[in-house]
């Protein structure tokens, strides 16, 4: 019973956090303005490699089982790391209505073959190009490596398949030309100041026990 409790506790937080923050995402469309062009002399030397977006597009199922192996192995750290993403998507969509951003990536207007179509795909499904800045794929995946680093009870070669395959999803993002540097940068920032500062302060702290209590 116990267990049916704890697995409902983790869909319920997890599955729910990602689903409202994905709705959030494309609802904050609604109140932005017009976009701002932004990117760096260093994004004109990374290649577009469409084979990455394999890479890019296990994002979400990924992190999905990847917030279970931190939910089974370390439950604090688990609320922690729920709780840090609601505070860094919070902050990010807040940004993209302040300071609404839009990339230069491929225009794909045809497809010969599978990664063709599937690179297609999504960027028809994130057309236009806007709320780039900072990269939500990216703060999740910082966010994730931030709590496994921080897990010593988990295993050495579960740490370096969760780290390693969100590192390659970071690149993937400039790699498949969704995002720049820049948005890169800004998430790595985001996520330091939610999951390491901001999580000292108490209100953060009377959330985790409450998360707790209830987990």
């Amino acid at each position: 019973m116990k267990k049916i409790i704890d697995i409902k506790f983790y869909f319920i937080t997890a599955l729910g956090l990602l689903t409202f923050s994905a709705f959030f995402y494309f609802f904050v469309k609604l109140f932005e303005g017009e976009p701002t062009l932004i990117g760096s002399s260093l994004d004109n030397y990374i290649p577009f490699l469409p084979i990455l977006i394999y890479i890019y597009n296990i994002w979400y199922p990924f992190n999905i089982l990847s917030l279970y192996f931190i939910f089974k192995d370390n439950v604090n750290i688990y609320i922690k790391t729920i709780i840090s993403l609601v505070f860094c998507f919070i902050i990010s969509n807040s940004i993209f209505i302040i300071y609404p951003t839009t990339v230069n990536r491929p225009v794909i207007n045809s497809y010969n073959n599978l990664t063709e179509f599937i690179t297609y795909i999504t960027f028809k499904i994130d057309t236009p190009a806007t709320r780039c800045f900072p990269s939500n794929h990216c703060i999740l995946c910082f966010i994730i490596i931030f709590s496994v680093l921080a897990i010593k009870n988990m295993t050495k070669w579960k740490k370096r398949i969760i780290v390693t395959t969100n590192i390659l999803i970071v690149l993937s993002t400039l790699f498949v030309k969704q995002h720049v540097v820049y948005d890169i940068i800004g998430s790595l920032v985001i996520t330091l100041i939610c999951f390491y500062i901001l999580s000292r302060f108490k209100f953060f702290k009377y959330l985790e026990k409450k998360l707790v209590s209830v987990s």
